[in-house]
């Protein structure tokens, strides 16, 4: 008698390999796998009924009718029905000569919390104990679709290569060991918290064991070269190795799908490239080298290594979803962080930094970072993994900002290269995967967040959820900024009048409140200070002499020498300021600031007599800029000095009168002046009426 396909497949799903394979899997899972013919509607093996089954349903038997209200198609492919009680069941075909056998049934799973509280709802409402129901629902496990849709697939697989066992009668021996590999690769990347190098090489060493192979690796493409992500012991070359894609195997089966096996010609082996790949999508090369007295492989073990090598892919794709779904958990936490961080930044470039270290830290990319083109602002911040030629940071920047860079370049960029450079010594790659999102601040686009990768790799609908929420924030912050920076404009011309007023009243040369602004600034930013600290010697040196507003014109005035009442008249001015600028909300800070800019290092200043490191360090460079402006601008009781002589002033007085570091940040600013050509506001005064010379 002829054996019938359906004898093949009796007599497959009844031998103890797939007894094991699927108890494997429930074992592992949880999830019941039964075998079914639905042409002749029944049970081939399985069918074993969960506690939950028994309860909600009165059928006495399991099977296809007993399951389902009716018998699913029998040419039918992958489906997913609800059965009799209610839970989600997917089928698969098990195919035997491009026909389907059986299919491969997954069920006795719920895929959330909320459709187990549904279950245990409709045993209640059938008169089911409480107790019992709980219990029933809580046997079921939860699983994600996608998760149950690649345990199918696995035992798909399984059951495929047990078909194939039984129509070609392989060697009991050979079964199980096939059998035995799949079942292990499956325990692995079911069980494997995370699917590492360590993990992956146990997978290959199977992979190679399927075709009787010497060594293997898992490659998987990052650009234009492949990485090497896992290996056996007996591979040549270390994990992490990078392989180019051009002129070799595991290139020409990335780009052709196909599996590639060349022979080599140094050695008496060959090597076996397989895709390993999901519909169009490749996620990296299986590669094998064989020994010359293994080729040609058989059909057969070319097949059950490409079915080895799907469910590889499958387990990589799950391994890089988790992968994605951790950074877009790890993203958002950031994103809140962000979102409160921000709420207190008042400085653009505050800002624009705290934007592109969460973007940093949130994303996988080759190149990324923002484009501001608001209020008056035209830079490019970028980040940069790797090694990337200028060429593709201009084509990226092309690409985010919409316009020429060559033609058009931004008025300020700011590489952030902490793990990577730009650098012309290497290769210029043109295509880029990116993904943009606009900077709104209200109705005003005022610039682009952007990633941008090389490495084969797509970026996902949780990394664009993500990028979106870093961009809403992103752009309300910099209009916060923006409207502080107006703000404290506005403060600082009404506050830089009053300072003016000051000036003549004291008939001192104009300007003298505005020049120690500018120096106390430089200096400040010499020192590597903050933005608001420099902020706050903007304003303090605009008001540091408000104080005098309270002293007699006739002792500010007087041409001679002050009488030592006099002279502690004058000192009072410091206490004045700081009392008048304290009854402003907006100034408070500058309190101490004007309170102590004249104490001394020594402690022989006032009005405190503070000493060193107890006097506040912006009232000490307020202390160094006044000082400076005071000896090289005339005043009516003291003559002045060149800005040489009061360089040398300066550096005499360091450690008794002055801070020696705000001295010497003070030095280098002038000689920083200097070296650019000594004009502006460090000129010096005989220069100062020339048309020529910026001001």
């Amino acid at each position: 008698m002829a054996v019938t396909a359906r004898d093949i497949a009796m007599k497959a799903f009844a031998t103890p390999e797939w007894r094991s394979a699927a108890d494997s899997l429930f074992q592992a899972t949880g999830i019941t796998v039964t075998v079914m013919d639905f042409k002749e509607c029944d049970v081939l093996a399985g069918g074993q009924r969960c506690s939950y089954c028994h309860l909600a349903t009165d059928i006495p038997a399991a099977g296809p009718l007993s399951c389902f209200d009716s018998c699913p198609d029998a040419e039918a492919g992958p489906g997913r029905i609800i059965c009799r009680a209610g839970l989600a069941t997917l089928y698969a075909p098990v195919l035997f000569e491009d026909k389907p056998l059986a299919h491969v049934v997954v069920s006795g799973f719920v895929t959330s919390t909320r459709e187990r509280r549904g279950l245990y709802e409709h045993l209640i409402s059938r008169g089911v104990s409480e107790d019992s129901a709980r219990r029933a629902v809580k046997s079921l496990p939860v699983i994600a679709r996608r998760q149950a849709e690649a345990y199918l697939q696995l035992a798909v697989s399984s059951a495929r290569t047990i078909v194939d066992a039984a129509a070609e009668r392989m060697s009991s021996a050979e079964r199980i060991e096939e059998l035995r590999l799949f079942v292990s690769a499956g325990r692995q990347v079911v069980s494997t918290e995370r699917l590492d190098a360590e993990s992956l090489s146990a997978i290959a060493e199977e992979a190679v064991a399927i075709v009787s192979g010497e060594a293997g690796a898992i490659l998987r493409p990052r650009g234009t070269l492949l990485e090497v992500v896992a290996r056996t012991q007996a591979w040549r070359g270390p994990l992490g190795a990078m392989v180019p894609q051009a002129s070799t195997a595991a290139g020409r089966a990335m780009e052709t799908r196909r599996t590639i096996v060349t022979p080599s010609r140094a050695s008496s082996s060959a090597t076996l490239a397989m895709p390993l790949a999901i519909g169009d999508r490749v996620l990296g090369i299986l590669e094998v080298r064989l020994p010359q007295a293994n080729l040609p492989l058989s059909n057969d073990r070319v097949s059950r290594l490409g079915r080895f090598a799907g469910f590889v892919a499958i387990a990589l794709e799950r391994e890089d979803e988790r992968n994605a779904v951790e950074r877009a958990m790890s993203g958002y936490a950031q994103l809140n962080e962000l979102a409160a961080a921000l709420g207190g930044q008042s400085d653009v470039d505050g800002v624009a930094e705290m934007v592109t270290s969460v973007i940093g830290k949130a994303f996988s990319y080759g190149v990324a970072g923002l484009v501001l083109t608001g209020w008056g602002r035209d830079r490019a911040d970028i980040l940069v993994e790797g090694a990337v030629h200028p060429s593709d940071i201009d084509y990226v920047l092309g690409v985010a900002s919409g316009r020429d860079v060559d033609a058009a370049p931004f008025a300020q960029m700011r590489p952030v290269c902490t793990h990577g450079e730009i650098t012309e010594d290497t290769e210029v790659v043109g295509e880029w995967a990116m993904m943009v999102v606009e900077l709104a601040y209200g109705d005003l686009n005022v610039g682009w967040l952007f990633l941008a990768r090389a490495d084969g790799e797509r970026f996902h609908d949780q990394d664009r959820a993500l990028l979106n929420g870093i961009g809403v924030h992103a752009g309300a912050a910099f209009g916060r900024a923006a409207m502080f920076s107006r703000i404290r404009d506005d403060y600082a011309k009404t506050i830089a009048a009053l300072s003016a007023t000051l000036d003549l009243g004291e008939r001192a040369d104009q300007g003298h409140a505005g020049r120690v602004m500018e120096y106390a600034m430089l200096i400040g930013r010499e020192l590597g200070l903050g933005y608001e600290q420099v902020e706050q010697l903007r304003f303090a040196g605009l008001l540091h002499d408000v104080g005098k507003t309270g002293v007699p014109e006739e002792i500010l005035l007087k041409p001679s020498a002050l009488t030592a009442e006099e002279l502690a008249e004058v000192q009072r001015h410091a206490e004045i300021g700081a009392t008048l600028v304290d009854q402003i909300d907006f100034l408070k800070s500058l309190t101490p600031i004007i309170l102590h800019h004249h104490e001394r290092f020594d402690g022989k200043g006032y009005p405190h007599g503070l000493k060193g490191e107890d006097i506040p360090l912006l009232a000490r460079v307020l202390a160094v800029a006044d000082a400076y402006d005071a000896m090289t601008y005339s005043r009516t009781y003291k003559p002045t000095v060149s800005p040489k002589q009061a360089s040398a002033e300066l550096e005499a007085g360091a450690g008794t009168q002055f801070d020696p570091r705000v001295v010497a940040a003070m030095l280098e600013v002038l000689e920083k002046q200097i070296i650019a050509g000594g004009t502006g506001l460090m000129a010096p005064q005989s220069s100062r009426s020339r048309p020529d010379l910026p001001m």
